[in-house]
């Protein structure tokens, strides 16, 4: 049996028909940057997550950037960020000019919120916190943090399309808490685009017309602090084709809830496996991976379960094989602050990656259950 980790051709094939018909409309009209479409998606994004304003750019980094510098933030102050994210979420923060504190995170791969309050200091302007492989942070604990300290939240919501968290009785979204948010639409996420895009949302509209604003090389000369701005824009045709999947957002992250409900039921009994667990604060995890962590006999033991899966049809990966206070490039910068960092350091070595998607099935779990526990058995 072949089970692959990520199958876009089966993801977006149901697409092809409506996309290629709307896609003449735009080519006959000529209308190929912030056209109708990218209104469109805008419009019906920022209702998704429940916000005012979603402006469409480039790319979910650049999207970091722009949020980022619309903030407004002291010069050189600190942005807290996780240990455990991809190197986009802190390139963003270097890349503007401030300093990135690194600290550690729980028990679900997101933020420690210990590690966050002993980084705390006068120097401190904001959190950026990352909504990592679909679980939602602790926002109501991140919140408080952020209000006794004064703090800007940065949501980066990439792996979060749709994930939910109850806030004073009400269910809201993941990019819908913070001061702004950013998303990623790169392919492989739960909503993805057929190359690079992403946006920021916001309830506040005077963040959001500075954000759009910088995008488009900052021309509105009614703001009174005037930034140099950049040319980041969501492509026109990329809008179109995030419009048509985002109607089946929702039931594709069930998929993925019922996935995930299949894995705990055929993986429970392996004792070298930590499954990944729905914090109790969590209302709706959106599974955009689902990461399991190798222990006992397994520990240090993963590129060799890799393969022995590999051999029987299996891909999987790693998210992600060096936490950031292990990347050179950022640990050598000048303007990097590593915290100790126990958790990611450690776990970083023992994670894998199993497949998640709409191309899997019941039965594709079971196979996958089923070859662990014969890796597991020719250790013995």
């Amino acid at each position: 049996m072949e089970v692959k980790f990520l199958d876009l051709t089966f993801l977006n094939k149901p697409y092809f028909v409506p996309f290629l018909e709307q896609m003449q409309d735009i080519l006959y009209q000529s209308s190929f940057v912030n056209g109708e479409y990218n209104a469109i998606f805008e419009k019906n994004f920022a209702k998704f997550i429940g916000v005012e304003n979603c402006i469409g750019v480039g790319n979910g980094t650049d999207a970091l950037e722009i949020a980022i510098k619309a903030l407004n933030l002291p010069k050189g102050s600190h942005i807290i960020v996780p240990a455990n994210t991809f190197k986009a979420s802190c390139e963003a923060i270097l890349n503007m000019g401030y300093k990135a504190v690194i600290i550690d995170c729980d028990e679900n791969y997101n933020i420690s919120i210990k590690s966050l309050k002993s980084a705390i200091t006068p120097q401190t302007s904001a959190i950026l916190i990352v909504h990592l492989y679909g679980r939602i942070c602790d926002m109501l604990s991140i919140l408080e943090v952020a209000r006794n300290y004064n703090l800007a939240i940065i949501e980066d919501c990439s792996q979060a399309h749709g994930a939910k968290i109850k806030i004073d009785n009400e269910v809201v979204c993941a990019g819908s808490i913070g001061d702004i948010a950013t998303f990623s639409f790169y392919p492989s996420k739960n909503l993805g685009a057929i190359g690079d895009a992403g946006c920021i949302v916001t309830q506040s509209s005077f963040l959001g017309n500075r954000c759009r604003n910088i995008a488009n090389h900052h021309q509105d000369s009614k703001e009174k602090l005037q930034f140099i701005g950049r040319n980041s824009r969501l492509d026109h045709l990329q809008a179109m084709f995030l419009n048509l999947k985002l109607k089946d957002l929702e039931s594709h992250n069930q998929y993925r809830q019922n996935l995930a409900n299949y894995y705990q039921e055929n993986l429970q009994e392996i004792e070298q496996i930590v499954l990944p667990e729905i914090p109790t604060y969590s209302y709706q995890c959106v599974w955009h991976l689902y990461v399991i962590r190798l222990q006992k006999k397994l520990e240090g033991k993963r590129e060799e379960l890799q393969n022995f899966l590999q051999q029987n049809g299996i891909q999987t990966h790693i998210h992600y094989p060096k936490n950031l206070s292990k990347i050179k490039e950022i640990r050598m910068h000048i303007n990097t602050i590593i915290n100790p960092t126990p958790n990611a350091n450690h776990w970083d070595e023992n994670i894998l990656s199993l497949p998640m998607g709409m191309h899997i099935t019941k039965e594709h779990i079971i196979y996958i259950a089923e070859k662990i526990q014969a890796f597991i058995a020719n250790l013995s």
